[in-house]
């Protein structure tokens, strides 16, 4: 396994990850590498010291250049993944042991409010540290990333702005390999040892044309890119890896693409569910491979293949993705409303003035009708109209007199009783008998 030989390779390893990583602790590291007897190593130490060789040669250039040995500076290669670790002794403050977890931290470009859209943040509970890791395109300018901290307990502040120098690669990067890893997390490959493993198997069985300059273009959390969560909570959510190179696809690569073209309609793959001919070349660094997002894409990130298994993954991503700038105000899109207030007045309008118009046809009409009704009525049809109308109003006429009458009959009696002269009231008592003469 590798990590049987890590003490006799050291930081070396790191450097083919990263190449800053090599620097004078490395230069000692070779100078003693020298002394060894190289009979008493075996093929894959060799192999590993020799990609350390040349990786050291392409990294020249970056331990060079004076900018990216100045304080809060960071040298980056394009098309090659970057990370760093966002911690408190960055803004001179002190770890807390008792809680670590009590610093925030808010990265964004210098003069936007976001990270580019080939950049992201990540907070680890594990290292209790933040990472800030992308890949920048082929064609990116240096930029200035600004981090902003927050203190959660006495709510302090504090604002660093690291200048990152972007050296263009020598070769481009024409050929990419993507993995999906189920076992791991984003937080994992924070440490160099997974894809210091990763990028041996590659190296050494499966792609060693590549072995000058593989390096990792890109990874993900699977779950960013549109893959479910595992059912199991204490199952890993899985990463998605691209590994670069200018070299061509080996035999091994090809062959192993053929083997995995069937198992694509089955994307994702059930843990367990397919192993390859080259699969114990993974478990053994214990690093489970979905074989069945396994692809291989060239320069223009298509696949060779159809992608018609990645439903569930957004494998496509574009590294040549261009950088975000804020809109100024004067830039800002203006919006006229004179159209919807049009709208909103003119319908009602015309939509009135449809009925309105409908109206008067539909009374014209009808007056009409009734006009050309009575013309065509016969002049004998009229004629006995006129006379029921006669006879009509005399009934009437008739039986009004009739109800006038007794009413005048009942009042006369009444009218002779007013002027006659009322009797003399009647004395009812009785009359003594006895007489007064």
């Amino acid at each position: 396994m590798v990590t049987s030989y890590i003490p006799q390779v050291g930081c070396g390893l790191n450097a083919i990850v990263d190449i800053k990583s090599a620097s004078t602790t490395c230069r000692k590291t070779l100078r003693v590498s020298k002394r060894l007897s190289f009979l008493e190593m075996d093929p894959l130490s060799l192999s590993l010291l020799f990609g350390l060789l040349v990786a050291r040669t392409s990294g020249l250039a970056v331990d060079e250049d004076p900018r990216c040995h100045e304080p809060l500076s960071k040298c980056v290669i394009s098309t090659k993944v970057f990370t760093m670790k966002v911690e408190p002794p960055l803004f001179k403050w002190n770890v807390s042991d008792e809680k670590p977890d009590r610093y925030s931290y808010q990265p964004s470009l210098l003069g936007s409010p976001d990270l580019p859209s080939w950049m992201q943040y990540v907070y680890s509970k594990t290292h209790h540290s933040g990472f800030v890791f992308g890949t920048p395109p082929a064609h990116q300018t240096d930029f200035t990333l600004e981090i902003v901290a927050v203190d959660l307990e006495s709510y302090n502040t504090s604002q660093r702005a690291i200048n990152f120098m972007v050296i263009p690669r020598k070769e481009r990067t024409r050929h990419q390999v993507h993995l999906k890893i189920d076992n791991l997390a984003v937080e994992d490959l924070f440490e160099p040892q997974y894809l210091v493993d990763l990028l041996s198997v590659f190296r050494n069985e499966l792609w060693p044309e590549a072995l000058h300059d593989l390096h990792v273009t890109f990874f993900a959390s699977a779950v960013k890119l549109g893959a479910r969560l595992p059912l199991h909570p204490e199952e890993k959510e899985g990463v998605v890896v691209y590994l670069g190179s200018a070299e061509k696809f080996s035999e091994s690569l090809l062959r192993l693409e053929n083997e995995t073209r069937p198992l694509r309609k089955s994307a994702p793959c059930p843990r367990d569910f397919k192993r390859t001919t080259v699969d114990r070349l993974f478990r053994q660094l214990n690093l489970e491979i979905d074989w069945c997002a396994f692809r291989l894409a060239n320069e223009d990130q298509h696949e060779m293949e159809d992608n018609s298994g990645l439903d569930n993954m957004k494998l496509s991503l574009s590294l040549n993705l261009p950088m975000w700038h804020g809109l100024s105000r004067l830039g800002a899109p203006e919006r006229s409303y004179v159209h919807e207030f049009l709208l909103s007045i003119l319908v009602p309008m015309l939509v009135m003035i449809v009925l309105a118009v409908l109206l008067s046809l539909i009374l014209c009409f009808h007056h009409e009708g009734i006009n050309k009704r009575n013309q065509e009525t016969p002049a004998v049809q009229m004629v006995r109209y006129a006379a029921v109308q006669r006879a009509t109003s005399t009934l009437r006429s008739l039986s009004t007199q009739r109800d006038i009458s007794p009413a005048l009959s009942r009042l006369a009696p009444e009218r002779d009783n007013v002027f006659r002269p009322h009797p003399p009231p009647y004395n009812s008592g009785s009359r003594s008998s006895k007489i007064d003469f």
